[in-house]
């Protein structure tokens, strides 16, 4: 605010906090300790380190990734106009009966955001349903300003409730690893 400069989910994060629409919010992106201990092995960290961090000592890296199944996208911009990144997740259903969600994506010039599929359907509580979302940036597209004024946009996929009343807010950013060089 007292810079002028509008918010974005890096500063607000996702949205603002229900609590009551929270003790029931249909979906969420469930993780595992397996999943951060994942993560932790594509970041380079030790096997001393990941003993330390997660508490276990009976771990593997085989299947290490830096894509974790996290509620929100972050595509980087590193010394490129254009860059594409495709997302996998799993939603599970954390609601006591069966449901289907369509989703609904909102983004901004220059970001286009296509998920696949774009409904979902849970036989019930704990059922597990897969989507991807594959998000395009690209800087050369006229109406996003000139290149030396972009420091990152932000979008947001919804997964609403069919026939109900939940909706399932993630955000979608690209931003600037780097200083860029003329």
């Amino acid at each position: 605010m007292t810079t002028g400069v509008e918010g974005t989910p890096l500063d607000f994060g996702a949205g603002h906090l229900n609590p009551n629409k929270a003790m029931d919010p249909g979906l969420v992106y469930d993780i595992q300790l397996e999943d951060y201990i994942n993560y932790l092995c594509a970041l380079n960290y030790t096997s001393q380190q990941i003993k330390i961090i997660s508490g276990t000592l009976n771990f593997t890296c085989k299947y290490a990734s830096l894509d974790l199944n996290y509620p929100s996208f972050m595509v980087i911009l590193n010394k490129t106009n254009t860059t594409t990144s495709t997302f996998k997740r799993v939603l599970l259903n954390v609601a006591d009966t069966a449901s289907v969600y369509k989703a609904v994506v909102e983004v901004p010039p220059g970001m286009k955001a296509v998920v696949q599929p774009t409904t979902v359907s849970f036989m019930g509580k704990y059922s597990k349903a897969e989507f991807n979302l594959t998000v395009e940036i690209n800087l050369e597209v006229d109406s996003v300003g000139p290149e030396s004024d972009y420091s990152g946009n932000y979008g947001f996929l919804s997964w609403y409730e069919v026939n109900g009343t939940r909706v399932v807010r993630s955000p979608i950013v690209s931003g600037i690893a780097s200083a860029r060089n003329p």
